[in-house]
């Protein structure tokens, strides 16, 4: 006769009551060990290359917090310009960097040193910098990521996809300095611009090329270059002048094109600089220019004395996404969602890159500026940020 197992319960209930504990800590333990492997990551290659990986771990928080929700009021602060940083909305005020969440709770806040600041925003992260200090602070949407001194007051500035950054200054001896930093806040690149002033840079997605327009006056007449630079190379790739035309604006949306936008022409040039594409327009007609993270560059054109505007959608390939007009003066424009948002009136218009309405907002009173973030379009208007 076989012997008859004997089961012995508490064994039994120990494992079950141990495989029960193994499951539910078995996310904490794989959160909690990505956690240490971001942290650990950022110290190997730096804060700015994990930054919304970081970024994305901190804002778990928000998701228990109340906020004081849209619309936020803005009257307690002077206002100088609002922006989307990545998927959160960012205000620079006169004395400070304020990040939102999604519920207007305040997920970050940098005291600036200067009243006069000034941010370029890209993939998640912002450059902050001012016309009157040498100071470049480079923040992500929940930390100060670094910090440059120039040794004069920074002119403009234009940040990379991936975190690198480039300024430009005066100097003794030359009429601009462009210098490029890479993700480690070294030096990468530096060129003196001698004779012209150096308006716009833009560095290309993975900040190896950085383009600039640089403008000066020969006969009477001003001019302008569009130079561009591969960093680890002292001679420009690209070095071409268009007379008659003041460059206000440039991009590099991908590696191979650059988008020039002027007082009276857009330009767009190949990867071996010839020239794709060419918007022309009236003189000083150019009102507004905006563009998102995805490489669509918008360029708006007052036109009929603001009976009407215009405004032509640029992809980072440089081929024309679409051409709109819009019935009024638009005061504002962003892009966002393959959308365009303008602000006519107290009215808030979206289309499509068609040129097709999509949705018409009417606003409490006129907004001075719309914003789009994270598939929403906010408004700047009467004190408030409104959310529709």
């Amino acid at each position: 006769m076989k012997d008859k197992k004997i089961i012995d319960l508490n064994k039994r209930r120990k494992k079950l009551n141990i495989k029960k504990l193994f499951r539910a800590l078995r996310v904490p333990i794989v959160v909690f060990a990505v956690i240490i492997a971001v942290f650990l990551s950022a110290r190997l290659v730096g804060k700015v290359a994990t930054s919304n990986i970081t970024d994305s771990i901190r804002q778990i928080r928000t998701v228990f917090s109340d906020g004081k929700g849209y619309p936020y009021s803005l009257k307690s602060l002077n206002v100088r310009k609002t922006d989307a940083i990545g998927d959160r909305l960012m205000i620079i005020s006169s004395d400070e960097s304020l990040v939102l969440d999604s519920r207007a709770g305040e997920l970050f806040r940098y005291q600036l040193g200067n009243a006069e600041s000034k941010t370029v925003t890209s993939n998640g992260r912002a450059l902050v910098y001012s016309n009157g200090s040498g100071k470049v602070t480079l923040q992500s949407k929940t930390e100060i990521l670094g910090t440059v001194e120039e040794p004069r007051a920074v002119v403009t500035a234009a940040l990379a996809e991936n975190g690198r950054f480039a300024t430009s200054r005066s100097a003794e001896g030359a009429q601009s300095v462009l210098t490029v930093y890479d993700t480690k806040f070294k030096k990468e690149f530096e060129w003196e611009c001698a004779e012209e002033r150096i308006t716009a840079i833009a560095l290309s997605p993975d900040g190896k090329r950085v383009a600039v327009t640089a403008t000066g006056v020969e006969n009477a007449e001003i001019y302008s270059r569009v130079i561009i630079f591969n960093t680890k190379k002292a001679e420009p790739i690209l070095d071409r002048k268009f007379s008659g035309t003041l460059f206000l604006k440039i991009f590099a949306p991908s590696k191979n094109t650059v988008i020039a936008v002027g007082d009276n022409k857009t330009v767009v040039l190949g990867k071996k600089g010839e020239k794709v594409d060419e918007l022309t327009y009236a003189e000083n007609s150019i009102s507004l220019v905006e563009s998102d993270d995805k490489g669509h560059i918008a360029v708006c054109r007052s036109e009929f004395g603001g009976a009407k505007s215009s405004v032509t959608v640029f992809k980072k390939n440089g081929a024309r996404a679409g051409e709109i007009s819009v019935q009024g003066d638009s005061v504002s424009i962003d892009v966002g969602s393959n959308k365009i948002a303008t602000v006519v009136g107290d009215e808030i218009i979206v289309y499509n890159f068609k040129g097709e309405e999509k949705e018409r907002i009417r606003t409490e009173s006129a907004p001075s500026q719309v914003i789009y973030c994270n598939g929403d379009v906010y408004a700047v208007e009467n004190g408030f940020i409104c959310k529709y």
